[in-house]
């Protein structure tokens, strides 16, 4: 439902609009960067550019200059403004980057220079970075750096990116502080029963004593928003996409989903971040530094709505009733004649309400010492340790229709008379109505069928220890040299675990026979009769767009009534063997040696600086944890409900990697105006870390062979793993130039081109039963599996060709101060960027076809201007890029699906008082732009999630 006073707002805000916050200011260091600095002061523009003239890199940078001067919520909206650089949404709001086309597995992150633990884990441990954990109010600078230098980190194939927290040295004053204070209001939340009002607030200081020889800095950032959206989409758990590749319509053979699922989500996020920095500078060639960064982020998610599974299944029958030129099912009708069927067998209806509420909480320690030993000559030592931690719920509670059933009777039967219509609507929301006799309010119909818990632990720990030294020299065209040693170990862990009663499809006891009765899971102790449970005391109704009117459960206290507090927590159970396998770490010891010379020198009447340099690379890689053995050869371990396996033994394995990554940057200065630079380097990155850790499962299903000409239904068994430690590590060769020419009058246009040369890549492969012999991946079947049993299909990751991913790269910048009057503070910048590739990865759960590399967009654009008045500010900012390939998480796992293009559209204005105070009004998201998903019809459903818009109204204060 819009708000009356929402239009009012966007007037009031596209009438003072001009385009957002962009590039370009930057601060000389050692070694002269090329940083290009996201903010709306005209200044910062202009220093940037006269800094871009000399740089000996191409590094863009968001500087804030100050503490809490950037407007946005992360890191992430600052970052995704920059030429290149693309945003992934996540809830609403940006969390993961892509950088070139290449999404957050192919990306380092650094702050202060120091590899950072992550905390971006959701259904198995990750590697990219959520950049959420970071609030743009604490980061005084970020730094893309889309060409290498030796003396960065390794694992930036895409590039690297490097956030920094403030020197209290540089402060402008003796003391300074600076607060911000922000009311905010989304305009969907209480569509969907949330609280549409939040707050952000911060508060830092930076102050110098001693003479200025000693500073201190303190940070603090909170974040308390809206956690909401509206969704809907053609899968539901493990059950995904659209089914059949050559669909017969003649014949009765069409497309549909597999599932379908609508909800409607509610909650909080909130996050607390912390900064503090010590900095003491006893003299002129001695300076110590600690610092500290930590956030708590929890971000409460509840769910509920409906869902439909096993759609086409047995024990129903559907009706199409419109059907497209693709053979798809664009309308249709099922009536449920049979819900008795056992193992998601056949086609049911659920009302459902989930907990995927999440805590994250990261923490990074740093400590350096530099020292100018002599004039010319600077050893630094430094040390770091950076942790994150990610918990999340995972909990379902599942209501399905049954007869009447009184607690205690020896018989229980679904609800015979159930089904439903379904009406397509493109890509947006669908319909879905009732039809028999089916009440998704019915508190003498629903009744609880599964109760499901799979709580989740990642950790990510990193601790380094390194050594920089750089010695002045006159050494021809080079005027310095630096060298260091790295040495890092890195260990990510999990624990799963998984709490189970009834099943997903319901639950029924009609008969004494094998099949007329069933439940799926039972492992309640004290012990909880299987049969449909009342939910009186602990239901509401609930709404969600596309779906009927549905029961809402409060899912801490129904589960303490029936199963009694504390008795309901994940277990390991060999039932579900992935509780083990996912349950294991990896652990990377690297060892790091750089060499990098810093020159300076004219090529005839053409001035030339940058650097060439070589960094070494030792890596002993290891998976810690259960390896499959099979034919009950390993260690015998008991599970949690006293089952006992022995297929498995504790191990630890993994290879050792060696790499040599060399890296040249050039720049030349052609004229005053005109500049060249070329850059040359060889990258590196580990896979994906879920995709590293070993391992593996198994599972039995049923196929029939002929015996002695007789069709013969056998047993079959399956495998899956998660990879494997011995994946080769991606690694890249790749090339730049760019040509930039600058104004006399303010401003540049740059033309760049990039090209990389990926070796190898990481897929996930699904090998058909009879693809391969088991033997030759050294997989047997169990001797516990009955004679008969036959191989079946294999799950697994494997390295895969790479190929080329290259762009182009347009940018400008102008400010208009030739103009008259107020029409002198107008300012644009934009950029536009064009990549394609060659590379492929394996289409995974939802496609049997090779799809783009995750994150690639081939056209992406960002659109920027400013109008500065006096003490008036104001800028909008439109981002647009094409569909590109998201991983999504699946139970255990992630599959690549497509994303479909999107625009978005935010904007701010300010005043600014003489005094130190400023008013702020913001607005992101202005066009409600929604996320889709493709699983596998363009023109139909795949996923639907919008999140509205999100207004802020607020003041900043500095004295």
């Amino acid at each position: 439902m819009k708000k009356t006073y929402l239009s009012h707002c966007i007037a009031a805000l596209t009438a003072t609009a001009s385009l957002t916050s962009v590039n370009l200011y930057a601060q000389e260091q050692d070694a002269a960067l090329e940083e290009v600095v996201v903010t709306g002061i005209r200044s910062s523009i202009l220093n940037s550019v006269a800094v871009k003239r000399d740089a000996d890199t191409i590094v863009e940078v968001v500087d804030a200059g100050d503490l809490s001067s950037l407007p946005d919520a992360s890191i992430a909206d600052s970052l995704g403004r920059l030429p290149g650089v693309t945003t992934v949404r996540d809830s609403g709001q940006s969390s993961q980057l892509n950088i070139r086309g290449m999404n957050g597995d192919f990306i380092q992150t650094t702050l202060n220079g120091r590899e950072q633990a992550t905390t971006s884990s959701e259904t198995e441990s990750l590697r990219w970075m959520a950049f959420d954990q970071y609030p743009a109010e604490l980061i005084t600078q970020a730094a893309v750096y889309k060409s290498p230098k030796a003396s960065l980190v390794e694992g930036g194939v895409a590039a690297t990116v490097e956030l920094k927290t403030a020197n209290p040295l540089d402060a402008a004053q003796d003391h300074n502080f600076n607060v911000k204070a922000r009311l905010s209001y989304n305009d969907a939340a209480e569509d969907v029963g949330a609280d549409a009002n939040g707050n952000r607030l911060s508060a830092s200081y930076m102050g110098k004593f001693l003479d200025e020889t000693l500073g201190v800095s303190l940070g603090f950032s909170h974040l308390d928003q809206p956690n909401s959206f509206t969704k809907a989409r053609a899968s539901a758990d493990d059950q995904l996409g659209y089914g059949t590749d050559d669909p017969d319509p003649e014949n009765g053979i069409y497309r549909l989903p597999a599932a379908l699922q609508f909800q409607a989500g509610s909650g909080k996020d909130i996050r607390d971040s912390y900064m503090a920095a010590v900095v003491w500078e006893p003299s002129d060639n001695l300076s110590l530094s600690v610092d500290y960064f930590a956030t708590k982020f929890e971000s409460e998610d509840i769910r509920h709505g409906v869902t439909v599974g096993s759609l086409g299944g047995g024990g129903a029958t559907l009706t199409p009733l419109s059907v497209n030129s693709a053979g798809e099912i664009e309308d249709f009708a099922v009536a449920i004649t049979d819900p008795h069927i056992q193992r998601k067998g056949g086609t049911w209806i659920e009302s459902r309400t989930e907990d995927q509420s999440s805590n994250a909480d990261s923490t990074a320690i740093g400590v350096n010492l530099e020292w100018v030993i002599r004039e010319g000559s600077t050893l630094s030592l430094d040390f770091a340790d950076s942790s994150g931690e990610k918990t999340r719920k995972d909990r379902l509670a599942t209501m399905h229709a049954y007869e009447p059933y009184t607690t205690g009777d020896a018989r229980w039967s679904e609800l015979a008379s159930q089904g439903f219509t379904y009406e397509s609507n493109g890509d947006d929301i669908p319909t879905l109505e009732l039809t028999g006799d089916i009440d998704l309010t019915s508190l003498d119909q629903m009744k609880l069928g599964r109760y499901e818990e799979y709580p989740h632990l990642y950790t990510d720990d990193v601790q380094s220890f390194k050594v920089d030294f750089v010695q002045e020299v006159e050494l021809g065209f080079v005027n310095s040299i630096e060298t260091g040693v790295r040495l890092s170990e890195r260990v990510f862990d999990s624990e799963r675990g998984a709490f189970l009663w009834g099943s997903r499809d319901g639950i029924f006891n009609i008969g004494d026979g094998e099949t007329e009765s069933w439940c799926d899971d039972n492992l309640s102790d004290p012990f909880v009769e299987c049969s449909p449970i009342a939910l009186d005391g602990f239901a509401s109704v609930g709404s969600v767009e596309g779906a009927p009117d549905h029961l809402v459960v409060s899912i801490d206290g129904l589960a303490d009534e029936i199963f009694g507090a504390g008795n309901y927590e994940g277990k390991q159970i060999w039932a579900r063997d992935w509780t083990f396998v996912e349950s294991g770490a990896l652990v990377e010891d690297t060892k790091a040696f750089y060499i990098l010379a810093n020159i300076e020198t004219q090529l005839g009447d053409i001035p030339v600086t940058g650097n060439f340099g070589v960094r070494h690379v030792k890596t002993d890689v290891k998976a810690q944890g259960l390896v499959y053995v099979g034919n009950d050869a390993g260690d015998t371990i008991v599970d949690d409900v006293g089952n006992s396996n022995s297929n498995f033994v504790e191990g630890e394995f993994g290879p050792e990697f060696s790499d040599t990554l060399p890296s040249l940057n050039l720049n030349f200065e052609l004229t005053d105006s005109d500049y060249v630079r070329l850059a040359a380097a060889k990258v590196l990155g580990r896979p994906p870390v879920g995709q590293m850790k070993g391992g593996a499962g198994g599972w039995f299903d049923t196929t029939t062979v002929d015996q002695d000409g007789v069709p013969t239904e056998v047993p079959r068994y399956n495998v899956w793993t998660k990879g494997t430690p011995y994946l080769d590590p991606f690694r890249a060769t790749q090339l730049d130039v760019s040509y930039e020419h600058y104004f006399e009058d303010d401003g540049a246009v740059t033309v760049a081109g990039f090209y990389k040369k990926i070796d190898t890549l990481v897929q996930q492969r699904n090998y058909a039963p009879g693809e391969i012999d088991f033997i030759d991946y050294g997989i047997t079947i169990p001797d516990s599996a009955p004679e008969d049993t036959v191989e079946g299909a294999f799950n697994t990751f494997e390295n895969s060709e790479g190929g080329y991913i290259r762009g182009i790269e347009l940018a400008g910048t102008k400010t208009f101060t030739s103009l008259p009057g107020v029409f002198g503070g107008l300012g644009l910048t934009a950029s536009y960027s064009y990549t394609e590739s060659e590379t492929e990865v394996g289409g995974g759960a939802l496609s049997g076809e090779t799809v783009s590399l995750p994150g690639l967009s081939e056209n992406v654009w960002s659109a920027t201007a400013f109008w500065d008045i006096d003490n008036f500010s104001t800028h909008l900012n439109v981002r647009s890029r094409d569909e590109y390939v998201v991983n999504l998480a699946i139970p255990g796992s992630s599959t690549p699906v497509l994303a479909k293009p999107y625009t978005t559209v935010d904007i701010q204005a300010s005043y600014a008082f003489d005094m130190g105070l400023e008013v702020v009004l913001q607005a992101n998201n202005l066009t409600d732009e929604p996320n889709k998903q493709d699983y596998g019809s363009s023109s139909l459903l795949g996923e639907y999630s919008s999140y509205g818009r999100q207004f802020y109204v607020g003041v900043n204060y500095a004295f």
